[in-house]
Protein backbone atom coordinates (compact mmCIF):
# COMPACT_ATOMS: atom_id res chain seq x y z
CA UNK A 1 0.00 0.00 0.00
CA UNK A 2 1.29 3.66 -1.31
CA UNK A 3 1.85 5.44 2.07
CA UNK A 4 -0.23 8.62 2.37
CA UNK A 5 0.97 12.06 2.26
CA UNK A 6 1.31 14.39 4.91
CA UNK A 7 -0.80 17.33 4.58
CA UNK A 8 -1.29 20.27 6.93
CA UNK A 9 -4.95 21.10 8.44
CA UNK A 10 -5.71 24.65 9.31
CA UNK A 11 -9.42 25.41 11.47
CA UNK A 12 -8.92 29.43 11.86
CA UNK A 13 -11.91 31.16 13.73
CA UNK A 14 -14.09 33.88 11.29
CA UNK A 15 -11.82 36.72 10.52
CA UNK A 16 -12.68 39.81 8.11
CA UNK A 17 -12.80 39.75 4.30
CA UNK A 18 -9.25 40.92 4.00
CA UNK A 19 -7.57 38.69 6.29
CA UNK A 20 -8.89 36.03 4.77
CA UNK A 21 -8.09 36.58 1.25
CA UNK A 22 -4.52 37.54 2.47
CA UNK A 23 -3.94 34.39 4.51
CA UNK A 24 -5.27 32.20 1.40
CA UNK A 25 -2.56 33.83 -1.01
CA UNK A 26 0.43 34.06 1.78
CA UNK A 27 -0.45 30.11 2.22
CA UNK A 28 0.11 29.48 -1.30
CA UNK A 29 3.39 32.16 -1.89
CA UNK A 30 5.12 29.41 1.69
CA UNK A 31 4.23 26.71 -0.66
CA UNK A 32 6.03 28.07 -4.04
CA UNK A 33 9.07 28.42 -1.53
CA UNK A 34 9.18 24.61 -0.49
CA UNK A 35 9.02 25.63 3.35
CA UNK A 36 5.31 23.99 3.83
CA UNK A 37 3.72 20.99 2.70
CA UNK A 38 -0.36 20.82 1.07
CA UNK A 39 -2.18 22.87 3.27
CA UNK A 40 -6.18 22.59 3.87
CA UNK A 41 -7.69 25.46 5.03
CA UNK A 42 -11.51 25.57 6.98
CA UNK A 43 -12.79 29.29 7.78
CA UNK A 44 -15.40 31.27 8.48
CA UNK A 45 -15.54 35.49 7.71
CA UNK A 46 -16.69 37.64 11.44
CA UNK A 47 -19.22 39.76 9.30
CA UNK A 48 -21.36 39.06 6.10
CA UNK A 49 -19.07 40.12 3.29
CA UNK A 50 -18.55 39.52 -0.72
CA UNK A 51 -15.81 38.71 -2.68
CA UNK A 52 -15.57 39.40 -6.42
CA UNK A 53 -13.56 37.57 -8.68
CA UNK A 54 -10.21 38.88 -9.39
CA UNK A 55 -10.99 40.50 -12.92
CA UNK A 56 -14.53 40.78 -12.29
CA UNK A 57 -16.13 44.25 -13.13
CA UNK A 58 -16.70 46.47 -10.04
CA UNK A 59 -20.74 46.91 -9.92
CA UNK A 60 -21.62 50.88 -9.39
CA UNK A 61 -24.87 49.50 -7.08
CA UNK A 62 -22.34 47.85 -4.56
CA UNK A 63 -21.40 51.57 -3.85
CA UNK A 64 -24.06 51.85 -1.94
CA UNK A 65 -23.93 48.96 -0.01
CA UNK A 66 -20.43 49.80 1.05
CA UNK A 67 -21.52 53.04 2.10
CA UNK A 68 -24.41 51.83 3.84
CA UNK A 69 -22.18 49.95 6.17
CA UNK A 70 -24.29 46.81 5.08
CA UNK A 71 -21.65 44.72 3.58
CA UNK A 72 -17.59 44.64 3.42
CA UNK A 73 -16.28 43.52 -0.07
CA UNK A 74 -12.91 42.34 -1.18
CA UNK A 75 -11.45 41.26 -4.61
CA UNK A 76 -10.06 37.42 -4.54
CA UNK A 77 -7.05 36.41 -6.34
CA UNK A 78 -9.15 33.99 -7.73
CA UNK A 79 -11.17 34.00 -10.79
CA UNK A 80 -15.06 33.46 -10.86
CA UNK A 81 -17.75 36.07 -9.50
CA UNK A 82 -19.24 37.61 -6.94
CA UNK A 83 -20.06 35.47 -3.52
CA UNK A 84 -21.57 36.47 -0.13
CA UNK A 85 -20.26 35.24 2.51
CA UNK A 86 -21.85 34.58 5.73
CA UNK A 87 -23.50 31.69 6.63
CA UNK A 88 -20.97 29.36 5.13
CA UNK A 89 -17.76 27.03 6.03
CA UNK A 90 -14.73 28.40 3.34
CA UNK A 91 -12.35 25.59 2.58
CA UNK A 92 -8.81 26.50 0.36
CA UNK A 93 -6.49 23.89 -1.00
CA UNK A 94 -2.93 24.72 -1.58
CA UNK A 95 -0.45 21.80 -3.42
CA UNK A 96 1.60 20.91 -6.10
CA UNK A 97 0.63 21.28 -10.08
CA UNK A 98 3.27 18.17 -10.32
CA UNK A 99 1.27 16.45 -7.83
CA UNK A 100 -0.64 13.50 -10.28
CA UNK A 101 -3.69 13.94 -8.12
CA UNK A 102 -3.75 17.34 -9.69
CA UNK A 103 -1.87 17.56 -12.85
CA UNK A 104 -4.56 17.60 -14.99
CA UNK A 105 -5.29 20.90 -15.60
CA UNK A 106 -8.23 23.18 -13.75
CA UNK A 107 -11.21 20.48 -14.42
CA UNK A 108 -8.72 17.63 -13.11
CA UNK A 109 -8.19 19.27 -9.92
CA UNK A 110 -11.56 20.78 -9.05
CA UNK A 111 -12.76 16.96 -9.66
CA UNK A 112 -9.99 15.38 -7.29
CA UNK A 113 -11.03 18.31 -4.28
CA UNK A 114 -14.81 17.86 -5.03
CA UNK A 115 -14.07 14.19 -4.53
CA UNK A 116 -13.25 15.19 -0.74
CA UNK A 117 -15.68 17.55 -0.45
CA UNK A 118 -18.78 15.11 -1.76
CA UNK A 119 -17.32 12.20 0.60
CA UNK A 120 -17.20 14.54 3.51
CA UNK A 121 -21.15 15.79 2.97
CA UNK A 122 -21.93 12.27 2.58
CA UNK A 123 -20.78 11.14 5.96
CA UNK A 124 -23.22 13.94 6.85
CA UNK A 125 -26.05 12.36 5.19
CA UNK A 126 -26.19 14.87 2.43
CA UNK A 127 -27.33 13.33 -1.15
CA UNK A 128 -24.98 15.69 -3.01
CA UNK A 129 -22.94 15.12 -6.22
CA UNK A 130 -20.51 16.24 -8.57
CA UNK A 131 -22.03 17.99 -11.38
CA UNK A 132 -20.56 16.49 -14.75
CA UNK A 133 -22.90 16.85 -17.68
CA UNK A 134 -22.73 14.78 -21.15
CA UNK A 135 -19.93 16.10 -22.98
CA UNK A 136 -22.61 17.30 -25.55
CA UNK A 137 -24.17 19.61 -23.46
CA UNK A 138 -22.88 23.19 -23.40
CA UNK A 139 -23.24 24.77 -19.86
CA UNK A 140 -25.11 28.37 -20.36
CA UNK A 141 -23.30 31.08 -18.47
CA UNK A 142 -26.29 33.74 -17.55
CA UNK A 143 -25.40 37.36 -17.63
CA UNK A 144 -24.96 37.55 -13.91
CA UNK A 145 -22.30 39.27 -11.52
CA UNK A 146 -23.23 36.20 -9.08
CA UNK A 147 -21.21 33.19 -8.60
CA UNK A 148 -24.00 30.81 -7.63
CA UNK A 149 -26.07 31.69 -10.48
CA UNK A 150 -24.44 29.09 -12.97
CA UNK A 151 -22.93 25.38 -12.13
CA UNK A 152 -19.30 25.04 -13.24
CA UNK A 153 -17.93 21.22 -14.45
CA UNK A 154 -17.58 19.82 -10.83
CA UNK A 155 -18.48 22.29 -8.47
CA UNK A 156 -20.24 19.89 -5.89
CA UNK A 157 -24.53 20.22 -6.45
CA UNK A 158 -27.50 19.01 -4.64
CA UNK A 159 -31.31 18.38 -5.79
CA UNK A 160 -30.18 20.52 -9.21
CA UNK A 161 -28.78 23.37 -7.82
CA UNK A 162 -25.64 24.79 -6.40
CA UNK A 163 -24.17 23.59 -3.33
CA UNK A 164 -20.43 24.32 -2.89
CA UNK A 165 -19.25 27.34 -5.46
CA UNK A 166 -15.41 26.86 -5.82
CA UNK A 167 -12.52 29.41 -7.78
CA UNK A 168 -9.03 28.51 -8.77
CA UNK A 169 -5.74 30.05 -9.48
CA UNK A 170 -3.10 28.29 -10.89
CA UNK A 171 0.75 28.68 -11.74
CA UNK A 172 3.05 26.65 -13.01
CA UNK A 173 4.05 24.58 -10.24
CA UNK A 174 1.44 24.90 -7.39
CA UNK A 175 -2.71 26.27 -7.06
CA UNK A 176 -5.16 27.49 -4.57
CA UNK A 177 -8.94 26.93 -4.89
CA UNK A 178 -11.53 27.90 -2.42
CA UNK A 179 -14.67 27.52 -2.09
CA UNK A 180 -17.65 27.87 -0.38
CA UNK A 181 -19.99 25.34 1.76
CA UNK A 182 -23.51 27.25 1.91
CA UNK A 183 -24.87 26.27 5.43
CA UNK A 184 -28.04 28.38 4.89
CA UNK A 185 -29.72 31.48 2.96
CA UNK A 186 -27.82 35.12 4.15
CA UNK A 187 -30.01 37.28 5.76
CA UNK A 188 -27.47 40.49 4.81
CA UNK A 189 -29.70 43.08 3.10
CA UNK A 190 -28.68 44.47 -0.31
CA UNK A 191 -27.29 41.56 -2.19
CA UNK A 192 -28.88 39.25 -3.94
CA UNK A 193 -29.17 35.30 -3.88
CA UNK A 194 -29.32 33.18 -6.94
CA UNK A 195 -31.81 30.98 -7.30
CA UNK A 196 -29.24 28.32 -8.59
CA UNK A 197 -28.17 27.95 -4.64
CA UNK A 198 -29.04 26.05 -2.16
CA UNK A 199 -27.63 25.37 1.30
CA UNK A 200 -26.76 22.55 3.83
CA UNK A 201 -29.77 23.45 6.32
CA UNK A 202 -32.21 21.90 3.80
CA UNK A 203 -31.46 18.65 4.19
CA UNK A 204 -30.62 18.07 7.69
CA UNK A 205 -33.19 18.78 10.78
CA UNK A 206 -30.83 20.16 12.71
CA UNK A 207 -27.56 22.21 11.24
CA UNK A 208 -24.57 20.45 12.71
CA UNK A 209 -22.37 22.91 14.84
CA UNK A 210 -18.29 24.26 12.80
CA UNK A 211 -16.37 21.66 14.46
CA UNK A 212 -18.37 18.52 13.15
CA UNK A 213 -18.83 20.17 9.60
CA UNK A 214 -15.13 20.31 10.00
CA UNK A 215 -14.57 16.74 10.90
CA UNK A 216 -16.67 15.91 8.24
CA UNK A 217 -14.49 17.25 5.50
CA UNK A 218 -11.50 16.33 7.13
CA UNK A 219 -12.48 12.56 6.85
CA UNK A 220 -13.68 13.37 3.44
CA UNK A 221 -10.24 14.46 2.04
CA UNK A 222 -8.56 11.59 3.72
CA UNK A 223 -11.06 8.69 2.59
CA UNK A 224 -10.99 9.98 -0.65
CA UNK A 225 -7.59 11.31 -1.64
CA UNK A 226 -4.12 9.35 -0.60
CA UNK A 227 -3.50 12.36 2.36
CA UNK A 228 -3.15 12.33 5.85
CA UNK A 229 -4.00 15.25 7.61
CA UNK A 230 -2.40 17.08 10.84
CA UNK A 231 -3.74 19.94 12.50
CA UNK A 232 -1.31 22.46 12.55
CA UNK A 233 -1.08 26.62 12.72
CA UNK A 234 0.21 29.43 10.28
CA UNK A 235 3.91 30.28 10.04
CA UNK A 236 5.60 33.23 11.69
CA UNK A 237 6.50 34.15 7.68
CA UNK A 238 2.86 33.02 6.90
CA UNK A 239 1.67 35.42 9.57
CA UNK A 240 3.85 38.11 8.00
CA UNK A 241 3.12 37.64 4.56
CA UNK A 242 -0.75 37.85 5.17
CA UNK A 243 -0.17 41.39 7.52
CA UNK A 244 1.81 42.54 4.20
CA UNK A 245 -1.12 41.64 1.98
CA UNK A 246 -3.87 43.06 4.24
CA UNK A 247 -2.06 46.17 4.03
CA UNK A 248 -0.60 46.42 0.33
CA UNK A 249 -3.37 44.72 -1.49
CA UNK A 250 -6.74 42.92 -0.25
CA UNK A 251 -7.42 46.18 2.93
CA UNK A 252 -6.46 48.79 0.15
CA UNK A 253 -9.63 49.91 -1.54
CA UNK A 254 -7.72 50.53 -5.27
CA UNK A 255 -7.17 46.67 -5.29
CA UNK A 256 -10.77 46.07 -4.14
CA UNK A 257 -12.48 48.37 -6.81
CA UNK A 258 -10.23 48.46 -9.72
CA UNK A 259 -7.03 45.95 -9.62
CA UNK A 260 -4.57 48.51 -8.60
CA UNK A 261 -1.22 46.96 -6.62
CA UNK A 262 0.67 50.01 -4.96
CA UNK A 263 4.38 49.99 -5.44
CA UNK A 264 5.61 46.72 -2.86
CA UNK A 265 6.97 47.38 0.19
CA UNK A 266 10.78 47.40 0.26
Amino acid sequence: MDKKKIWRLLSDPPQPPEINMAIDEAIAIAFSKGVIPPTLRLYGWSSPSVSIGSFQKWEPEWEDLIEQGKLRFVRRITGGRALLHDRELTYSVVASTKDPLFSEGIKGTFYAVSGGLLAGLKSLGVAAEIYAPPRSHRIERPQSALCFASTSWYEITARGKKLIGSAQRRWVAHFLQHGSLILEKSPAAGFPLSENQIGLAEFLPLLPPQETLQKALRFGFESSLPIQLESSALTSEEIKTSERLVREKYGNPAWTLRRELPEPET
